[in-house]
This record gives C-alpha cells, sequence and structure tokens, in this order.
C-alpha cells in the first residue's frame, strides 16, 4: 500500500530542525512519508518524500505569489509536473477562526477547511496560554464532511491525527497537503 491508500495518518513535526520537517506515519506508526520545507524561502517550497533520505519526491507545494499575504499553494505532482490543485488560506476570516480553501486543477472551489471550536477558537486569539489547547479542522465539501485533522497536546513540536472520511470528491494529496499547510503556515504566523 502506499501514501496515498490510507485513511488514517499521523502528522509528526520533528523539533529542533533547521527549516519544518514532518514524519507521515499510519496508526501502526509506519513512516510512509516525510515533509521538508526548504528554508530561506521568498516563495515557500514544501516537499513530501517517500523517506527522510528525500530521494523520491510524492508531492510538491509552492507558494503561488511571493507577496500573497492570504498563502495560496499551488499542489504539484513532481512525476508528470501536473497541477492537482491548490490550497489557500482566507486570510481575513482566519482573523476569528483559521479557516483554509481546497482548489481543483482548475481553481474551482472543491472544499473547506475550518478550525473546530467555536468560542474557543476565538479566544484562542485574545488569551495566550489557550494557545497550548489542541485545535481541531472539520474539512467540508459541500455539506458532507470529508476528513478530520485533531491536534494533540504536546508543548514542544505538534502531532496531528488526520482522518480521511471521504475521499471521492477531493483528491487525498489535497487533503493531506491542507493539514500540513495548516500547522506549517499557522506556526509561522504564531497562531
Amino acid at each position: 500500500m502506499g501514501m496515498w491508500d490510507k485513511d488514517d495518518y499521523v502528522i509528526k513535526q520533528k523539533v529542533l530542525a533547521i527549516g519544518r520537517k514532518y514524519f507521515i506515519e499510519d496508526l501502526a506508526g509506519n513512516q510512509i512519508g516525510f515533509c521538508h520545507q526548504k528554508a530561506f524561502k521568498l516563495k515557500e517550497d514544501i516537499r513530501i518524500y517517500t523517506d527522510e533520505n528525500m530521494n523520491t519526491e510524492l508531492l510538491v507545494m509552492r507558494q503561488e505569489q511571493i507577496l500573497d499575504w492570504s498563502g495560496t499553494f499551488a499542489i504539484t505532482d513532481p512525476t508528470t509536473g501536473q497541477k492537482i490543485g491548490s490550497v489557500g488560506r482566507k486570510a481575513l476570516k482566519s482573523i476569528l477562526r483559521d479557516t483554509w480553501k481546497i482548489f481543483d486543477a482548475n481553481n474551482t472551489e472543491i472544499a473547506t477547511v475550518e478550525e473546530g471550536g467555536g468560542a474557543l477558537a476565538i479566544l484562542r486569539r485574545f488569551v495566550s496560554f489557550l494557545k497550548f489547547v489542541p485545535k481541531t479542522y472539520d474539512f467540508t465539501s459541500g455539506e458532507v464532511q470529508i476528513a478530520e485533522a485533531k491536534q494533540k497536546f504536546q508543548i514542544i513540536g505538534d502531532t496531528w491525527f488526520l482522518k480521511v472520511i471521504d475521499s471521492s470528491t477531493v483528491d487525498k494529496r489535497l487533503i493531506i497537503s491542507a493539514a500540513l499547510m495548516m500547522d506549517i503556515i499557522e506556526q509561522q504566523s504564531g497562531a
């Protein structure tokens, strides 16, 4: 089974690393992917590889524009060079509750990712110790929940449990990319 054949993923941030690095595992703890964000880039360039040796790329996530404060990332298959879709943060909406959009290869919006927690999500922005309360994100396509990401409580680093419920309308590679991007970008913004 390959990385894209699973429905349950554990995404663990590697601490004390230059740039952001994440291990992608199955529920049994087997490493099935490795994500690396290159440090010191004007435009974010994030890759998913089969393992930490970084010999075989599985996915490329690149920021589309240098001055894109909402952060839209093109998701590309490195073997074909074709754009799979994109993931973008809704900057104004994310002031109160983190919100992301997932687009297909034709830039048509196909899903929304929104931070759960209602009032807690809003309070987290203004009460510093609430930043330690784990987040949950709901992925929806129309009215259908397609995935859920739950953060595990940790003082250092992040661990996310990603459950794909229905990938019939949204490519699983876009769902995984969105989960990674949310953690990487939110950490950079200090959220």
